[in-house]
């Protein structure tokens, strides 16, 4: 039964060109994308793929796997035909390694991410609905044959940084053992200040509606009316979000985490910022250079480091190249860095990888059909999806090699979820994140240890840099909301 998802705007990512719209088509409505249904009342609900051994009597309990879908907090659902995790499920069982996966569903847009100085109550209210459904199954997943304390939250960029939240907001700590953590933490979007960003979006939302500064207007405008902007978490004054410093830097410390996690995988792809960058439509040196210069050095004495770092463009295509890696080590690649850092702190303060275990990886495959229709997006942001999921229908999207490596990549993440070792090819070798080590995945869809810090010494001094500035002044607005 396909179930109602979240109202929201339709979805442009490029990844769902790689189907003929037909095969896209899993619901029956034709007024929304993919034929699902949207509902605010009735979209906190979820999808279980069960294999069939676990039924059985005086089966042992399985492990619990739970995906959380991104969508950039605005859009997404479980009902998506890319996370049917059927195949997935069923090479479990294959691997004699059987696991329960759980798709679930959360508000998104002004639904889940909506803040003003009148609203204090209902901000929040993504990252806390985003965690209902587990707890609701906390105790009948035991009735699918799903071990209810041994639970893998999975997620994917906004589902990762979700995830994060999850493991630095004290009420939700217990919620899972084990993490894997898909493009995503929270310095990828940090939370914002009601005061001015949740404001400024709340006024310009009801100027773009035509509805005065009434909340009772503003309740009764119709569920597609809400304009497509920029969402996300907000700090609330401490009440329910951590609020006395910013949550990326909350984030680097050990002790902020739950202390009942006992394993995380984290990684990324290699292109991360390729899809951004489309959105800058195809940038033309002289009128667009000086605008992506301010943007990502908002100091002017980092300016000169900047260039240093990304190269000073002479012709379009190096513009767009700059977006693209930029806009990956942004938002992507040094939040990561950052937490990996902390994380493999942690591992060697709980006692090294007994106590807590901690595998970074790389995604480094150009997937073959999206290089053909869009060659400049190469690794880029969800491109592993279609190869982890292995949805039925792959092989109409597929090449062989991906086929194969689908298979591979399940594997590890089914051998995660068993708290087995995530081996490469050679030896069985696991890689070290003490030692800056990652699994990577190449391009020519190899399973590999390799070096685990992506980013230059350059490149991290001037994000280290870029990150202070801001941090600071999100911090002065934080003191001034609690004097």
């Amino acid at each position: 039964m396909l179930l109602p998802a979240c109202p929201q705007g339709p979805t442009t990512y490029p990844l769902w060109k790689m189907l003929p719209e037909k095969y896209l088509q899993v619901g029956t409505n034709p007024k929304y994308e993919f034929g699902i249904d949207q509902s605010e009342q009735d979209s906190l609900n979820m999808n279980i793929f069960v294999p069939l051994s676990a039924l059985e009597k005086g089966a042992e309990p399985v492990p619990v796997m739970t995906w959380v879908h991104g969508g950039a907090f605005r859009n997404g659902a479980n009902g998506v035909p890319l996370y049917d995790a059927r195949n997935f499920v069923a090479h479990s069982a294959q691997l004699h390694r059987p696991v329960i996966v759980v798709t679930i569903n959360y508000r998104v847009g002004v639904f889940g991410f909506f803040a003003s100085k009148e609203l204090q109550q209902e901000m929040d209210e993504l990252v806390r609905n985003s965690t209902t459904p587990i707890p609701l199954y906390d105790q009948s997943i035991g009735n699918w044959g799903g071990n209810e304390r041994d639970v893998t939250a999975w997620g994917e960029s906004a589902g990762s940084f979700s995830l994060h939240y999850h493991m630095l907001i004290p009420s939700h700590f217990g919620l899972f053992d084990h993490a894997i953590m898909q493009s995503g933490v929270v310095g990828t979007m940090p939370a914002q200040t009601v005061e001015l960003e949740g404001q400024v979006m709340f006024d310009k939302l009801l100027e773009t509606l035509n509805i005065s500064a009434d909340l009772d207007a503003l309740e009764k405008a119709s569920e597609t009316a809400f304009p497509i902007t920029a969402y996300g978490p907000f700090h609330d004054g401490g009440k329910f979000m951590p609020s006395d410093m910013p949550t990326q830097t909350l984030s680097t410390f050990p002790s902020s985490y739950d202390p009942n996690i006992k394993s995380i995988m984290i990684g990324a792809t290699r292109d991360e910022g390729s899809a951004f960058g489309l959105g800058f439509g195809e940038p033309k040196v002289a009128a667009a250079y000086p605008g992506i210069v301010e943007k990502f050095a908002p100091d002017p004495k980092l300016v000169p480091l900047f260039q240093s770092v990304y190269g000073i463009p002479e012709t379009d295509a190096d513009v767009f190249k700059l977006l693209n890696e930029s806009i990956g080590d942004m938002i992507f690649h040094y939040p990561i860095e950052q937490i990996v850092d902390t994380l493999v702190q942690l591992q060697m303060e709980r006692g090294g990888p007994k106590k807590f275990s901690l595998i970074r990886y790389h995604y480094n495959v150009e997937l073959f059909k999206m290089r053909e229709l869009f060659p400049e997006l190469k690794a880029m942001h969800a491109g592993e999806l279609p190869i982890i999921f292995g949805p039925p229908l792959s092989e109409l999207a597929l090449n062989e090699d991906e086929l194969r490596l689908s298979l591979e990549i399940q594997k590890r993440w089914i051998a995660f979820a068993h708290q087995q070792p995530v081996v490469a090819e050679e030896a069985g070798r696991v890689a070290n994140a003490e030692k800056d080590e990652a699994i990577v995945w190449t391009e020519d869809y190899r399973v590999e240890v390799g070096k685990g810090r992506r980013l230059s010494k350059e490149a991290q001094v001037f994000w280290d840099n870029v990150t202070n500035f801001k941090l600071q002044k999100i911090q002065q607005d934080l003191d001034r909301r609690g004097q």
